[in-house]
């Protein structure tokens, strides 16, 4: 026993030279890889990717030509078939719309109920507004280009009235008083209406409805 222990220390200490070794080999390996040129030969390259390029930063995304729409308020191609940019606009920062009052039978049974209702719709700035807008305001708050581009706006407005007025009075003489005269009963009506109309006009993002007077009797 006590001859074979010098060869069990001699051969533990090549094998650990040899690890050793192979260790400050890989070691060597590694680093002509990645610094030497890459010009010279080698087993193989490395590849880099730039992640960064692949992430755009919240300015640009605001202004991607061609961008989906991502909501109520986002803003559709202009006339010449250009792409806008995307606007998002919440409640309270769109043009408000009067529709007027809307005096309906209700549908329940001898239609002997009738609701009167004032509603107005809230809807996204087109982006010619926004921009005539801001476009003033960095000349010093000349309004010509707000108000040209708000004509255009309510002029197409006036247009799709007919139409607006059809689809609410359409929808308030289906309701019934039972299903409408509740706070719930309200709610629930007035999403129905900015479904109908996002379904029915949806170039016209509305973004909120409100009513201004609700009478059920």
């Amino acid at each position: 026993m006590k001859k074979l222990l010098p060869i069990l220390n001699a051969v533990g200490r090549v094998l650990t030279g040899l690890a050793l070794a192979s260790i400050a080999g890989m070691n060597l390996l590694m680093g002509y890889i990645m610094f030497a040129p890459d010009e010279l030969p080698k087993p193989f390259y490395l590849a880099y990717r730039d992640g960064s390029a692949a992430i755009p930063s919240t300015a640009e995304a605001v202004a991607v030509p061609g961008a989906e729409q991502a909501g109520p308020g986002a803003a559709s191609s202009s006339p010449t078939g250009q792409p806008e940019m995307v606007v998002m606009t919440q409640p309270g920062q769109g043009i408000m719309v009067e529709t007027g009052t809307k005096i309906v039978n209700l549908a329940d049974p001898g239609g002997r109920r009738y609701l009167k209702a004032t509603i107005v719709l809230e809807v996204a700035p087109p982006p010619g507004v926004l921009a005539a807008t801001a476009e003033a305001g960095q000349r010093g708050g000349e309004a010509a280009g707000p108000n040209a581009a708000l004509t255009a706006f309510n002029d197409e407005i006036n247009q799709r009235m007919p139409m607006i007025n059809d689809i609410l009075t359409t929808l308030l003489s289906s309701k019934t008083f039972e299903s409408i005269y509740t706070v719930e009963g309200k709610e629930a009506l007035r999403k129905e209406i900015l479904t109908e109309l996002d379904k029915r006009l949806p170039d016209l993002h509305v973004i909120a409805v409100y009513f201004t007077e609700f009478v059920v009797q």
